[in-house]
C-alpha cells in the first residue's frame, strides 16, 4: 500500500438475506484527506463505515488501515488498530450517568493504562480547549444544549490522537448556525492534528466546508466520484434530483 493510503477498501460486498447493500465497493482514502459519502437513505453508507472499523464483517472483500487488513485480525489486534480511529456516532453516544470529564477519561484509561491521572485530566482539559468547551468539564450530558453534546462527542473521539476519523451524519438533528459550527471546527481539526476522515453526510453545507473529495452508493455500488462541484453541478437526472430536492440545505 503507498505510503499516502489510509485505508484502501477492495471489493466489499454485504448482503443482509436477500437485500444487497454493498456490491464490489473499492474505495481509498489518502492521508489528511477528508472523503464524502453521499447516498439515499438505506444505501449502505452506515454499512459501509462498520464494516471499515470492524463493527460489522462484510461478505467479501477486504478493508486496509495502515496496511493492515481489519478483518483478519483478532479481537486485541483489532482493538489495536481501534487506537488510532475515532467514530462520531450520530447521537454523540456520551455515557448518560458520567461526567463530560468522566466521558473523555474513559477511552484514555482503556487505551492507555500507563496514563497518570494528572496526564489524563490535562489531556482532557486539552481536547475540551480543541472544540472550546472548556467549561463544560464538570457538567452532565444532560445540562447540555445538542450542538454541546456533539462538540463533546467529538472531543471524545479525538481525545485518543486518531490518525483516522469517521463521521455518521455529524451535523444530523442541529439548527443551521450550529452544523456549520459543528462543520468548520471538524475541518480546523483536520488541520490541526493532520487527520484522515471519512463523513458520511447529508448536508451539503458541511459537504462543501470540509470535503476533498466525495463519493456517492447508488444500488449498492460507488456511482459517483469527483469533488463536489463535480457531483453538485452534474447534469446527470439522478444527480440534479437528489441536489436540488433530497439532500439537507441549511
Amino acid at each position: 500500500m503507498a505510503n499516502n493510503l489510509i485505508v484502501v477498501v477492495e471489493n466489499l460486498t454485504k448482503r443482509f438475506d436477500e437485500l444487497l447493500v454493498l456490491e464490489n465497493v473499492s474505495i481509498e482514502v489518502h492521508r489528511a484527506e477528508n472523503l464524502i459519502v453521499f447516498g439515499k437513505s438505506g444505501s449502505g453508507k452506515s454499512v459501509l463505515l462498520k464494516c471499515i472499523i470492524g463493527l460489522m464483517k462484510p461478505d467479501y472483500g477486504n478493508v486496509f488501515i495502515n496496511d493492515k487488513n481489519v478483518l483478519v485480525l483478532s479481537i486485541n489486534q483489532l482493538n489495536k488498530v481501534r487506537k488510532d480511529i475515532g467514530f462520531l456516532f450520530q447521537g454523540a453516544a456520551l455515557y448518560d450517568s458520567m461526567t463530560v470529564r468522566e466521558n473523555l477519561s474513559f477511552p484514555l484509561k482503556r487505551h492507555f493504562e500507563e496514563m497518570t491521572i494528572k496526564e489524563i485530566d490535562d489531556k482532557v482539559k486539552y481536547t475540551l480547549e480543541l472544540v472550546s468547551l472548556e467549561e463544560a468539564i464538570d457538567k452532565m450530558p444532560s445540562e447540555l444544549s445538542g450542538g454541546m453534546k456533539k462538540r463533546i462527542g467529538l472531543a471524545r473521539s479525538i481525545i485518543t490522537d486518531p490518525a483516522l476519523m469517521l463521521y455518521d451524519e455529524p451535523t444530523t438533528g442541529l439548527d443551521p448556525i450550529t452544523s456549520k459550527e459543528i462543520s468548520e471546527l471538524i475541518l480546523n481539526l483536520q488541520k490541526k492534528l493532520n487527520m484522515t476522515s471519512i463523513v458520511v453526510t447529508h448536508d451539503l453545507i458541511c459537504a462543501e466546508i470540509i470535503a476533498d473529495r466525495a463519493i456517492f452508493l447508488k444500488d449498492a455500488h460507488v456511482a459517483y466520484e469527483g469533488n463536489i462541484d463535480d457531483l453538485t453541478k452534474s447534469n446527470d437526472p439522478f444527480l440534479k434530483n437528489f441536489f436540488s430536492h433530497d439532500i439537507k440545505k441549511v
